[in-house]
């Protein structure tokens, strides 16, 4: 077994035993401003009762809310065409079509369209070029015969052949700054809100 095996054994254990929260890598593998961002995300999920834990897999994290995942996070690129990531939210917005209008009152439409997971079979003449697009895993993913993924409409826009992972759901920002972060608790606390309400009906 390399260092690099053992290493992630050994991470693998100690978040599966829960002998160290999320709090403790960043503070090990994250730095300046990134480390003080994260450090905030998590502190603010655990105070609005969306408290991260072990995701089943090393350097990966969840939250919940209503019993389903609102959010997910990951030390690292891992199955990414994105290289050199350091830290990834995913914001699980199941009842986005809720709160479109709120998005775009907002002005955080174009935050939405520049984050969502593609289908790594979309075709390379489409929009957006590839330099910017994120796969959500690696070619040639078919796991469920979907290639080359799904169309969907967000806040007024097709995106085209997006991932159509049930769990990994549309929309991960990548090494987020401040301001990300921020507009991510906003979008987070629109599900949130979405949730709570379809489960008074």
């Amino acid at each position: 077994m390399s260092i690099d095996e053992k290493f992630m054994y050994r991470s693998y254990l100690q978040q599966k035993d829960g002998r160290r929260r999320i709090e403790d890598f960043i503070l090990e593998y994250l730095d300046g401003d990134m480390q003080k961002n994260m450090l905030d995300f998590v502190a603010w999920l655990r105070e609005n009762k969306m408290s991260p834990g072990w995701a089943g897999f090393t350097n990966a994290w969840k939250a919940n809310n209503k019993g389903r995942t609102i959010c997910y996070m990951r030390l690292g690129g891992g199955a990414s065409n994105i290289k050199d990531v350091k830290f990834v939210i995913a914001a699980f917005l199941e009842n986005i079509g809720n709160y479109e209008e709120t998005i775009i009152s907002e002005g955080m439409q174009s935050l939405i369209w520049d984050n969502v997971f593609y289908c790594v079979q979309k075709p390379p003449e489409s929009l957006p070029p590839e330099e910017f697009r994120h796969y959500g895993l690696i070619y040639p993913c078919n796991h469920w015969g979907c290639a080359p993924g799904k169309n969907i409409t967000v806040c007024g826009k097709e995106l085209t052949n997006i991932c159509c992972s049930i769990t990994h759901q549309y929309f991960w920002f990548h090494d987020p700054d401040e301001a990300t972060i921020n507009s991510i608790k906003k979008l987070l606390e629109f599900e949130k809100n979405a949730r709570s309400k379809n489960t008074k009906k």
